[in-house]
């Protein structure tokens, strides 16, 4: 008789129930039924204070626990400890893919339990990393020195979004072994390009940028004064999302003269902003800090020329210089100039630009592609 082979089974840890998370998690399921996976979700709570989503569970369709243990914030870190979830976690020695970040509570006390030999769980690290966000630029010599003893006691798989992860590894110095493609992935039916991409030369080329609006983070203000934006240069600026720089984008935008050219569109719906996709030339995102955005995927997705920032952790994936758009340094802002003006100039290309982003979709993206390669390099 022929002998079955069980279901590898690994638990996801991470912070909160996000809405693209669901939609990822909901779609490895679906594929996980083909394989020899299987897999729950635990998460540490279920939002966190800057966080305005309103996630409907009826629509979770995979195994899940959510735990309620102390929570807090101070600046930008976001604090969790969950000891009941942790022992639920580890009771059972399942392997377990750690996708929070590696300086969380929970997941440092994980690795803390792993070095002291109390738990034999094997460890995975689901991880966006980036040197180059605000954070892993300051320097720390105690963070470097506890990044590393944490990474150490990863004996399972580095799951990365991309290329920028291993850049970073070898910058911060940190060995890594069995890396495994996850990339972050976007519902491709909400965000898809439905009717042939049409450039309008005769009307204002609109740009579109969803972000959160924190300026020390995406960095739209800084892109503005780069540019030179006023209100003789032809283009339309849509911006959806809100946040603590709101009131200073409007006040540059007043003093400027910049109404007829900047448009504030506060928070919208995934359907809203997928509207907006539809409707916009450009996308823009000029962040100074940015691990792996899930904006620049919707932008490909739907069919839309890019101009994104080199800080953007996923650019080797989504864009490719010249061909569906530009990179450039938000730092510098000869070169950010340049970049806008050049891809201005060659407004005539950005049908074949339209052309090249949903190939790169199609190609780097595909849910159920990218899923079936996941679970294919984590099963090896």
């Amino acid at each position: 008789m022929q002998k079955i082979q069980a279901n590898r089974k690994v638990i996801f840890f991470t912070n909160i129930i996000a809405p693209y998370r669901v939609f990822l998690f909901n779609e490895l399921e679906k594929v996980s039924k083909e394989n020899s996976f299987d897999f729950e979700v635990y998460f540490m709570r279920e939002t966190e204070s800057n966080r305005d989503w309103n996630i409907d569970k009826n629509n979770i369709r995979f195994k899940y626990k959510v735990g309620n243990g102390l929570y807090f914030r101070i600046k930008s870190y976001f604090g969790h400890f969950n000891p009941i979830l942790i022992f639920n976690l580890i009771k059972n020695n399942e392997e377990i893919i750690l996708g929070a970040s590696w300086n969380n509570l929970n997941v440092l006390l994980i690795a803390l339990l792993k070095t002291c030999g109390i738990i034999k769980n094997k460890l995975s690290i689901w991880t966006e990393a980036n040197y180059m966000t605000n954070e892993s630029q300051q320097k720390n010599k105690f963070r470097d020195i506890l990044k590393k003893w944490f990474f150490s006691k990863i004996d399972g798989n580095f799951v990365v979004p991309g290329k920028m992860a291993t850049i970073s590894f070898d910058k911060w110095g940190i060995p890594y072994k069995n890396i495994v493609i996850f990339p972050n992935l976007v519902n491709d039916k909400v965000f898809r390009r439905e009717i042939p991409y049409n450039n309008y030369m005769d009307q204002l080329p609109i740009f579109f940028i969803v972000a959160r609006l924190e300026e020390n983070i995406k960095g739209i203000k800084n892109f503005l004064i780069a540019i030179g934006l006023n209100n003789t240069k032809k283009i339309m600026l849509r911006i959806a999302g809100t946040g603590a720089s709101l009131n200073e984008y409007i006040n540059y935008v007043r003093t400027n003269d910049l109404e007829k050219n900047v448009v504030f569109l506060g928070n919208l719906t995934e359907e809203e902003i997928s509207k907006e996709y539809k409707k916009s030339n450009v996308f823009v995102l000029p962040s100074f800090s940015d691990p792996s955005p899930l904006t620049i995927v919707e932008a490909i997705h739907s069919g839309l020329p890019v101009l994104i920032s080199e800080r953007c952790g996923n650019h080797f994936e989504t864009v490719e210089e010249g061909e569906n758009g530009y990179i450039f340094d938000p730092l510098d802002h000869e070169e950010t100039k340049s970049k806008f003006e050049k891809l201005l100039e060659n407004r005539y290309l950005w049908n074949k630009f339209s052309e090249k982003s949903c190939r790169i979709a199609n190609k780097n993206f595909n849910p159920q592609n990218s899923l079936r390669n996941f679970i294919k390099l984590y099963n090896k």
